[in-house]
């Protein structure tokens, strides 16, 4: 469990937390109770790779963000032939959008 790092401790003593932040491990940064971010040290594999993997988290939550907006909004039962054909729809939308009028 990462332990928990204000943002007052962190902006007096950043020094001596970067310090020991391969000792501590993760640490979640708080402003007034709320976490706000994460400080984590660099793997042994590298920054690039903990990028990367950063990257892959990201797209995890945006994921299943997505997911429970489906849950939520009833979608995630849809069909796949419900799927195109709600697709097709908005197809058909946006072209007859696009189409020039004529007076």
């Amino acid at each position: 469990m990462a332990s928990l790092l204000n943002t007052r401790e962190l902006s007096k003593e950043t020094a001596k937390v970067l310090r020991n932040l391969p000792k501590t491990g993760p640490r979640v940064i708080t402003r007034e109770g709320v976490s706000m971010g994460l400080l984590i040290p660099p793997s042994a594999g590298g920054i690039e790779s903990d990028i990367d993997l950063l990257a892959r988290l990201q797209l995890g939550q945006a994921l299943a963000a997505t997911q429970r907006e489906a849950i939520l909004g009833g979608t995630s039962a849809l069909g796949m032939d419900e799927i195109d054909a709600e697709v097709r729809a908005v197809r058909k939308a946006r072209k007859a959008r696009r189409r020039p009028r004529r007076a």
